[in-house]
């Protein structure tokens, strides 16, 4: 997810989700995620018109110049689970504008759980995996466009940190991190430990065992508004040192840029 000093992957990951790219300057916005010791970020991105084009490149720009690795978040909605091919074909767009454009990013991050979607609330099991097939199609129609356009690109998505334990309590088809984590889908994976389900050290390190000991990459997704500010950093270095042991932890992804008591 991120360079070491020597312009060297590392595992030595701290990163967030940045939205609301467009409310300050792409050197402003590269000079906040600085100032929080941030070393990659998942930069909410599109290729839509013209103006989300310039801002990408832009950010891109002043993110690197600040050596701070840059994956383009997308799919940022449950309706490509609804047709899965959908998602080749905008991740594709992106990395031929990257590629057009000489952008140096280091990979691209998806963002369109399937919990999200507002009939997961009442679906039954049954129902409930042939939602989740089709979020695992969508991870692999954009590993083909990755594999297509820009490939060695490090793909990434963002996932219920429970998707693991409803599979090993037999109510989820393929949720474990081994299932979503390989050759065909993705990289690295971020378990969601945030909104109630986090709050403690203890809790973190506890609902990210699943994805841990099922020897998946894993960047671990925690909120900072779900603790006191003054002591997030200390809370951020000790799950890194809990979980920097293993070989298949990558480090920390904050959830959000905005909710920093100084963003504005």
């Amino acid at each position: 997810m991120c360079y070491d000093a020597n312009k060297i992957p590392s595992k030595n990951c701290l990163g967030g989700w940045f939205y609301r790219v467009n409310v300050k300057t792409a050197e402003e916005n590269a000079a906040f995620a600085k100032s929080h010791g941030w070393n990659y970020v998942l930069l909410s991105s599109n290729v839509n018109s013209e103006n989300a084009r310039q801002r990408l490149i832009r950010n891109v720009k002043a993110f690197r110049a600040q050596d701070i690795a840059v994956h383009i978040m997308c799919l940022e909605d449950t309706v490509y689970i609804d047709d899965p091919e959908t998602a080749y074909n905008e991740i594709a767009s992106i990395l031929k504008f990257v590629n057009e454009q000489q952008l140096d990013i280091q990979g691209i991050h998806i963002d369109c759980e399937p919990h999200g979607r507002e009939d997961w609330k009442t679906a039954s099991v049954e129902e409930r995996n042939v939602i989740f097939n089709n979020f695992l199609k969508v991870v692999e129609n954009g590993r083909n466009a990755i594999n297509d356009v820009r490939p060695n690109t490090t793909y990434s998505a963002a996932v219920a940190w429970w998707y693991s334990s409803k599979a090993k309590q037999s109510e989820l088809q393929y949720g474990r991190g081994y299932d979503i984590v390989r050759r065909d889908r993705l990289d690295i994976i971020i378990p969601m430990i945030y909104d109630g389900a986090g709050g403690t050290v203890e809790r973190v390190i506890s609902r990210s065992e699943d994805y841990i000991t099922d020897k998946a990459a894993t960047v671990i997704g925690i909120a900072v508004e779900d603790y006191e500010y003054g002591l997030f950093k200390n809370i951020t270095q000790e799950i890194t040192n809990i979980r920097g042991g293993s070989d298949y932890f990558y480090g920390i992804s904050v959830y959000a840029n905005q909710y920093y008591p100084d963003w504005n």
